[in-house]
């Protein structure tokens, strides 16, 4: 979230012409690379499909869409070089879902601890599993069968836990090789396909076993989900309600009921799409600063490449609001100017051009997509808010005097009581805590370097932030505080 506010009405009208031709528009933009594309080849999975122009010891280079941009060399795995491609760049087809608890116990949460014989000195061990999966084609006994999902599983367990669900999903992809269509094991996968995004993949995987299981809702609770990931808001209701049928559930009663809701309020909306996003506006008025927004958020993109090394594998829906409806849809405080639910949501009306405000709005929301995919959603509240202000270029000058006064006094809560959201909090703590947040992280980066806060950053996946700033930083959470605090007072005073 950022603290900005915009008050002002507008409505408009979407127009068919202004959507043909930016679709015309995006086929003319792939017919170069009919001719000539490179393909750089990420480490957590994602391809880019473009023209490589250069390299140094730090970024690789590349053009696409008319326009030149660079990843770190560090996440990058290899590059092929096709210098006569013979197919356009493939679009997309991941966007993110919204943070909507999805009402399913995770399937690949486990009771106990692994056992040792597929997990030990903290790794998978792949012997094991290679072993387990030349005695099933041996001997498919329902008892060797057994062994070989269990031991899948668990290994997928761990590997979730470790914060690298994507080896989590091959795992479970190379289960089912040997146990086609198990219920469990396409749940674990469709589960976190759907939890990573990748949401086509887990239409394609989950459709099919609706028919093999009729009489289980869960396979519709996760292909909703995945269809609500792609915007697709009518069929992912149709799905959500085709489980509820079956077995109700308060949760995704309520879920059914906010979904309807957007969907009402955003049906009307227009789409304009580039490498990485996808932003959905209504009216005219919009529509000629829409263009402008996109390009904000791509330069953005490029920049938070490089300041976080990390590379998105996701495209980020970003939804322009009227400011009533913004607040309809996220039911937010007054003083929420915006919001990243897993959609990046701007109430934007009355705006007519692109201004610096603007800018470090959408830069900071943006901010918050790269934490969660980072941190796979477990990054704390003050952290996250911390560094995303860090990212638009604020700083706690602003706030002074007052800032060193209320953590001098302990006006402000500890950051043990600041790791879940800020929504609820009392309009006049607001500021102060988001200044709080912003001072934690400005004290990490001039006591530590923006490396540090990188690793720490890059840890949260599969560790809490009590026990990487004791193990990292020898700071017990409370002497983190008080380290904070002091270096607030040293610089503005009580």
């Amino acid at each position: 979230m950022a603290e900005h506010n915009w008050i002002h009405g507008h409505h408009g009208k979407q127009r068919a012409n202004k959507k043909s031709w930016l679709c015309l528009f995006a086929l003319l933009l792939t017919l170069p690379y009919l001719l000539r594309a490179d393909t750089i080849y990420l480490k957590n999975g994602r391809q880019i499909t473009a023209q490589v122009t250069k390299e140094d010891s730090k970024q690789v280079f590349y053009e696409l869409d008319g326009g030149e941009y660079a990843v770190p060399k560090s996440i990058v795995d290899h590059i092929d070089r096709s210098p006569a491609a013979s197919t356009p760049r493939q679009p997309a087809d991941s966007r993110p879902a919204r943070n909507l608890a999805l009402p399913l116990p995770s399937p690949v949460e486990s009771s106990g601890e692994p056992s040792s014989a597929v997990v030990h000195d903290n790794a998978v061990d792949e012997a094991y599993l290679r072993r387990l999966q030349s005695e099933v084609e041996h001997d498919p006994s329902p008892a060797n069968l057994r062994q070989l999902k269990q031991a899948y599983h668990e290994a997928a367990v761990f590997l979730t836990k470790a914060g690298d669900p994507e080896a989590a999903i091959l795992k479970y992809r190379e289960a089912l090789k040997s146990l086609p269509h198990d219920r469990t094991l396409t749940l674990a996968l469709g589960y976190l396909l759907t939890k990573q995004s990748h949401h086509l993949e887990a239409i394609d995987l989950l459709l099919p076993e609706t028919d093999r299981y009729p009489s289980s809702g869960d396979f519709h609770v996760l292909l909703g989900s995945a269809y609500y990931g792609l915007e697709n808001l009518d069929q992912a209701l149709a799905e959500w309600k085709k489980a509820l049928a079956m077995h109700d559930d308060p949760r995704l009663r309520e879920v059914v009921t906010n979904v309807e809701h957007e969907r009402d309020v955003s049906g009307t909306y227009s789409e304009l799409r580039s490498q990485h996003f996808l932003l959905r506006y209504e009216g005219q008025q919009i529509e000629s600063l829409s263009g402008l927004i996109l390009a904000s958020l791509e330069g953005s993109f490029q920049n938070l490449v490089l300041d976080l090394d990390f590379y998105p594998s996701e495209v980020i829906v970003v939804i322009l609001y009227p400011n009533q409806a913004f607040r309809d849809i996220t039911r937010s405080p007054a003083w929420v100017g915006a919001l990243d639910d897993g959609k990046i949501r701007i109430p934007i009306s009355g705006l007519t051009a692109m201004t610096p405000e603007l800018a470090r709005v959408l830069k900071h929301e943006l901010t918050h997509s790269f934490i969660r995919q980072i941190t796979l959603g477990r990054c704390p509240t003050w952290f996250n808010e911390g560094l995303a202000q860090l990212e638009e270029g604020a700083t706690t000058a602003s706030l002074g005097a007052a800032l060193g006064r209320g953590v001098a006094g302990h006006k402000v809560p500890p950051f043990t009581k600041l790791e879940a959201s800020f929504m609820s909090l009392p309009p006049d703590q607001v500021g102060l805590v988001y200044g709080k947040s912003l001072a934690a992280l400005e004290y990490l980066r001039d006591t530590f370097g923006m490396g540090e806060i990188l690793q720490i950053l890059k840890l949260l996946s599969s560790s809490d932030i009590g026990t990487l700033l004791q193990d990292r930083l020898r700071l017990s959470y409370p002497a983190f505080d008080e380290e904070v605090s002091t270096y607030v007072v040293k610089r503005y005073g009580s």
